[in-house]
C-alpha cells in the first residue's frame, strides 16, 4: 500500500496514519521478524513515487542489521514506470478539483451512455491512483448549463449522470459556470477543467475569453497556468472553435474523439498523468 503508515517521516502522500503504523509496526520490528525468518523481501510498487521513500528506509534498516550475517536484502520492483506514477508534489497536498463540462445537446442523446461510461472510468482511474482527496464536479449544457454535480468527495461521486436534453449549443454559459466552480476550489486543491463537446457555437469567442480572463485572475494568485482540457468528440465538433477554448491557456491541450471509447481513453489517459496530456 502506498501510505507509510508511520514507516517514513514526512512522506509525499496523504496517510491517516502518518506518525504510527494502526498495528503498531516499525521499520525495526519488520526488519527483526524478516532476518529472523531469513526472508528476501520483494516490493512491487504500482505507484514508485509513492512508495520510494518507505522502500529505502527498510532497505537501510535491513542491510544495517546486526543479525543480518547473510546479508539478505530488499528488493524494489517497480511495476509502472516513475515517470507514470504520481510526482512526490502531487501526492504532498496539491489535491484537485476536476471540473467535467459535458455537452448533453440534442445531437449527444445517443452517445450519452458512452459519455457516462467514459466518465465513470475517469473516476474509477482516480480511485486507483489513490487520489481520494480529490473533488469532482459536473455541468451538463445545452442552450443552458446545469451543474448536477458539485464539488463532491471521490467517495460519494454519482456513477449516473441523467441525460437532460438541451436541444442546441451555447458554449459561454458552461464556461462561466466552470469558471465559477473553479473560483469557489479550496486553497487546498487545483481546479482541472475537462470540457467535451461535439458541435459549435455562436458564442465560441466569449466562452474563450472567459476562460481566458479566469486564467490570468489563477495566474496571478498561483503563478502556474489553469489546467483545461477541451475535447472535440464525433465528426460534427468545431475543432477550430474548441481549439480556440483550448488555448485560452498555455496549460490548456485539445483532443479529438472519434467515439466513446475513444473519449474513454482520453479521459483515462488525463486520470492517470494527473496533468494535461497531448
Amino acid at each position: 500500500d502506498a501510505p507509510a503508515h508511520g514507516f517514513s517521516v514526512n512522506a509525499p502522500n496523504i496517510d491517516n496514519y502518518s506518525v504510527r503504523h494502526p498495528s503498531g509496526l516499525t521499520t525495526d520490528r519488520v526488519s527483526d521478524s524478516l532476518i529472523k525468518s531469513d526472508i528476501d523481501l520483494f516490493i512491487c510498487s504500482f505507484n514508485p513515487a509513492a512508495t520510494s521513500r518507505t522502500e529505502e528506509e527498510l532497505a537501510m534498516k535491513y542491510l544495517g542489521h546486526k543479525d543480518n550475517h547473510e546479508q539478505r536484502e530488499i528488493t524494489a520492483i517497480p511495476m509502472i514506470p516513475k515517470t507514470q506514477s504520481q510526482s512526490e508534489g502531487a501526492l504532498g497536498g496539491h489535491e484537485k478539483h476536476i471540473i467535467f463540462v459535458l455537452d448533453q445537446s440534442g445531437s449527444m442523446s445517443d452517445n450519452w451512455s458512452g459519455v457516462v461510461a467514459a466518465y465513470n472510468d475517469y473516476i474509477v482511474q482516480l480511485r486507483q491512483s489513490q487520489r481520494h482527496n480529490d473533488l469532482v464536479s459536473v455541468i451538463q449544457f445545452g442552450i443552458d448549463a446545469e451543474v448536477t454535480v458539485e464539488m463532491s468527495p471521490l467517495s460519494h461521486v454519482p456513477n449516473h449522470l441523467n441525460f437532460g436534453s438541451d436541444g442546441n449549443t451555447l458554449f459561454l454559459p458552461a464556461a462561466q459556470n466552470a469558471c465559477k466552480l473553479a473560483t469557489s476550489t479550496p486553497s487546498t486543491h487545483t481546479p482541472s477543467i475537462v470540457f467535451m463537446s461535439d458541435g459549435g457555437a455562436g458564442d465560441a469567442n466569449e466562452a474563450a475569453t472567459t476562460f481566458s480572463q479566469f486564467n490570468g485572475i489563477f495566474r496571478g494568485h498561483n503563478t502556474n497556468e489553469l489546467e483545461l482540457n477541451v475535447i472535440a468528440f464525433g465528426i460534427g465538433a468545431s475543432h477550430a472553435q474548441l481549439q480556440c477554448i483550448a488555448n485560452s491557456s498555455r496549460n490548456g491541450r485539445f483532443h479529438t474523439s472519434a467515439d466513446t471509447t475513444d473519449l474513454s481513453n482520453i479521459f483515462v489517459q488525463i486520470a492517470e498523468e494527473g496533468q494535461v496530456v497531448a
